[in-house]
């Protein structure tokens, strides 16, 4: 069994989609902190006035606390508003925009509590469309002893018997090999795919929203590489 691991991220990117596709199970990693300069709780979308970067404010004492990703509160500064508004300038135009609407109004029109609790919906939409069949586990929920950075991957392997991890290419900075004895370890490295963008002149490394307004049913081959 091959499993994979990343933190809830809000609006990720075509690469955090191709981990999961090429997995047989994904964990969540709710537990985790959220760092200084990761994306976690923003990503950009594009329109016809250039990249539009899109972010969740979190609650300061939380962040300076290093609270887990399932505990940091959101500011409510109606910042869902704004968003849902900005994805529509930037997107009603596209082909798909009637297709995904529905979900993303209801989205924005929900509150939610944490960080971790604001990407789940949208992870889990996007995996649905996509038509990646691939179990989710949160951390939060599997009661696991002990871990940190070093021995998280041979914990999740040992509880879901995996022999096989697929890590990000900077997991070569904290692994240690002599906990890793059994299990093969894959770095991930995303090619990422040029594809149409009707609304704008091609950009890279936006959300995966941006695929699906433009691609629509095409957006699950575009994400795995396996379409021109």
């Amino acid at each position: 069994m091959i499993i994979s691991a990343h933190q809830p991220a809000y609006l990720p990117w075509l690469g955090y989609f191709a981990k999961i596709a090429r997995s047989d199970l994904f964990v969540l990693h709710d537990r985790s902190r959220i760092g200084r300069r990761n994306m976690l709780n923003r990503n950009k979308i594009g329109g016809p006035g250039g990249e539009l970067l899109l972010t969740i404010p979190l609650d300061h004492s939380d962040l300076r606390a290093e609270a887990p990703l399932d505990e940091v509160r959101l500011v409510d500064d109606g910042w869902r508003r704004r968003h849902w508004k900005a994805v529509q300038m930037a997107y009603r135009r596209a082909p798909h925009f009637r297709a995904h609407a529905e979900f993303l109004e209801a989205y924005y029109a929900t509150e939610f509590a944490t960080l971790g609790e604001v990407c789940l919906p949208f992870i889990d939409y996007c995996l649905d469309q996509l038509k990646i069949d691939c179990p989710v586990h949160r951390i939060s929920e599997l009661d696991l002893p002990e871990f940190d950075r070093r021995t998280i991957i041979p914990v999740l392997c040992e509880r879901f018997g995996a022999d096989a991890f697929i890590a990000g290419p900077n997991a070569v900075d904290y692994l240690d090999p002599s906990l890793l004895d059994g299990i093969e370890i894959e770095y991930f490295h995303y090619a990422h795919p040029e594809y149409p963008q009707a609304t704008h002149e091609f950009r890279s490394h936006l959300s995966v929203l941006d695929l699906l307004m433009h691609c629509g049913p095409e957006s699950a081959d575009i994400v795995r590489g396996t379409t021109s």
